[in-house]
């Protein structure tokens, strides 16, 4: 190379020793390539992905949490005070724990099945004989006029809520809602950083129902990303099943 184009180049911002740099992005999903699988399945990779959220879990959040807020609404004289703040203590802390599973979960496409980590806070597994349909719906955003009744409706909770405490006495529950208000702000935010683009709903149709599951059907909430792959590995291992 001439000194004349080595000084051109180097104008350019061009230098032999520096390498070409690329673009890292956040990804939600890992692929793994796997031993050749025997049978008909063929040899297809490993699918796993963080980003998703199970509706089944917070089914059960809502139960215990309903359960939990009817047996401390009933403490309301001054003598159960004491035990009315150790309640708050233990309610607070066992939902604590189970926001934290929440966070745990993931899904595992392989040669076996469809594994579920954290789904009703344990893992769940479904193997390809007993996946019957598996099918994917578009998650519509919320609109502005949901939004605007939400706040509304939120708003004239917390008047309900105040106009109890102060005319009615009751007290407890203004101070249930006060306390769960720090773990719902670390919820909202703890969410925002581990999940993103949760835009489609896949539901898993198994052919043998538990008897003490309540339905036949498995739902995952998740990217479109995920989805896609999510149901294309199983469709493809169920076709070789």
């Amino acid at each position: 190379m001439s000194r004349e184009s080595r000084y051109i180049k180097k104008l350019m911002s061009w230098c032999p020793a520096c390498k070409k740099t690329v673009t890292k992005t956040k990804q939600s999903c890992t692929f793994a390539n796997m031993t050749p699988i025997s049978g008909n399945t063929g040899n297809f990779p490993e699918f796993q992905t963080t980003n998703v959220i199970f509706p089944a879990n917070t089914t059960l959040y809502l139960i215990y949490f309903i359960i939990s807020f009817n047996l401390l609404l009933r403490l309301k004289s001054p003598e159960d005070i004491p035990l009315l703040l150790a309640g708050l203590f233990l309610f607070n802390a066992s939902y604590y724990l189970l926001i934290l599973k929440t966070f745990e979960a993931a899904v595992l496409v392989d040669k076996f099945g469809i594994h579920l980590q954290a789904f009703r806070l344990k893992k769940f597994e479904i193997p390809y004989t007993e996946i019957e349909t598996i099918t994917s719906y578009r998650l519509e955003k919320r609109s502005k006029k949901m939004s605007f009744l939400l706040v509304i409706g939120g708003i004239a909770f917390c008047g309900f809520v105040v106009y109890m405490a102060v005319v009615k006495g009751e007290w407890n529950l203004l101070l249930l809602l006060i306390s769960l208000l720090p773990l719902m702000l670390f919820a909202e935010r703890k969410q925002k950083i581990r999940f993103w683009d949760l835009n489609t709903q896949l539901y898993i149709k198994i052919k043998h129902k538990k008897w003490y599951e309540w339905t036949s059907y498995c739902s995952i909430i998740t990217d479109e990303v995920s989805a896609v792959e999510i149901k294309s590995s199983i469709e493809r291992h169920c076709e070789g099943v």
